[in-house]
């Protein structure tokens, strides 16, 4: 998406953001896109609304409050962004002095917006089990470049294609068998 239409599409939602959360809870909502924080995948959009609080101690009050305060509002921005613009895969409240990264000092609240379609296909058919995976660097840049590549969708299919590959592998039939083996001996006493 050009850098154009997206600075138009965070002036929108920064003003919805002032509209439905009046006051001074929040400071400012920007739009997020990958490269912006390690945990967007390509072709994902955030919303990082950043909340104000005096000192990083009132940090956890001040984001209950919030929530307490506009729960509905929560709820209905959310609504209003995945109808709106359907490539938001999250919407997050927070506090940071870096409007783009989290610097991970405070607590932050929100929610995904929705799974991808392929995501929840699998779960119902039970053919895919969530897993929290947490990758460096080096392992967020080869996901990535799996996805920019066209060899998958999201981060998580990435890395079952990876998987894939390793089971198609001799010395990963070998090690089953030794686990086998294993799980034999370990039943027998």
């Amino acid at each position: 998406m050009d850098r154009d239409v997206l600075d138009t599409i965070e002036r929108e939602i920064d003003g919805e953001v002032r509209a439905r959360f009046p006051g001074s809870a929040v400071r400012q909502a920007v739009l997020l896109r990958y490269g912006d924080d390690p945990e967007i995948e390509p072709g994902d959009l955030w919303v990082r609304v950043l909340l104000d609080a005096g000192r990083p101690e009132d940090y956890e009050a001040a984001l209950a409050a919030f929530e307490h305060a506009n729960r509905t509002g929560i709820e209905q921005f959310t609504g209003y962004r995945a109808a709106k613009l359907r490539e938001i895969a999250q919407v997050e409240y927070t506090f940071s002095n870096n409007p783009v990264t989290y610097d991970d000092k405070g607590p932050r609240g929100g929610m995904r917006i929705a799974p991808r379609l392929s995501d929840i296909e699998e779960w119902e058919h039970g053919e895919a089990t969530p897993v929290l995976a947490r990758l460096g660097p080096a392992g967020l840049e080869t996901v990535d470049t799996l996805i920019v590549g066209g060899i998958a969708a999201t981060r998580a299919e990435a890395i079952r294609w990876a998987l894939d590959r390793i089971r198609e592998r001799p010395p990963y039939q070998r090690l089953r068998e030794l686990r086998g083996d294993a799980d034999k001996l370990s039943n027998e006493f």
